[in-house]
């Protein structure tokens, strides 16, 4: 009896000794995810509402009305941001071991991947926001920030929590591995450069959105006047 009780037991604890490096990822991704994605778009907001403050009023959108805090946005922001984050967390425990810079370069270097990638799905040229908030360049520079704030947060936190582990060495996979990442991100340089070019053409354009994806809702007269 006492030998099928552990033998019953010995796969759970196989099984949770060999998923500490996926805890260890989903704790860090949630930290840094909320933070950086969740607190961190809350103040982006802010000081965009800030400078931008002949927006005060406007309906955006994500269906929120700029100057307004609520409390249920801001829990969904910190929601989404602890999801982001915990998807974030699992892909650079996967990713890092052919990220082929040294540790302290772990967290920047990440957070460029992400932007130039995951970043490019969220920047989108026909988000009437960001036809709305000016100047858009500051927009756009102050949300690729937490992109590597992130990063910055996120590599040391698993780093430390599972330290990377010593694989063969395998030149020949390494620089086909980092020759992929380099040219993902290439290719998501140059279509972050396109849609930033049309996000300066049409900055200013728009001056109410209607909400949940739907387009402009109040075109700006004076755009190209």
């Amino acid at each position: 009896m006492t030998s099928a009780t552990n033998g019953g037991r010995d796969p759970l604890r196989f099984l949770w000794r060999t998923s500490a490096p996926v805890r260890g990822a989903v704790l860090a991704g949630a930290l840094a995810g909320v933070i950086s994605a969740g607190v961190g778009s809350r103040v982006v907001m802010r000081i965009i509402a800030l400078v931008d403050s002949e927006r005060d009023g406007t309906f955006t959108d994500a269906e929120a009305t700029v100057g307004e805090f609520t409390v249920g946005g801001t829990f969904s922001l910190l929601f989404l941001g602890t999801v982001a984050g915990v998807l974030g967390g699992l892909l650079y425990l996967g990713l890092r071991r052919w990220l082929g810079v040294p540790p302290v370069w772990r967290g920047p270097v990440y957070g460029l991947i992400t932007l130039l990638t995951i970043g490019n799905l969220l920047f989108d040229a026909n988000n009437p926001d960001f036809q709305i908030f000016e100047p858009v360049l500051l927009v756009i520079a102050l949300f690729s920030l937490l992109f590597f704030v992130n990063g910055l947060l996120l590599a040391p936190l698993i780093d430390r929590i599972h330290p990377e582990r010593s694989y063969p060495s395998s030149t020949r996979v390494t620089k086909v591995a980092a020759g992929l990442i380099a040219v993902v991100c290439v290719v998501g340089l140059a279509g972050l450069v396109d849609t930033t070019r049309t996000m300066i053409e049409d900055s200013g354009t728009c001056l109410a959105a209607v909400g949940g994806g739907n387009g402009c809702a109040v075109p700006n007269p004076e755009a190209g006047s």
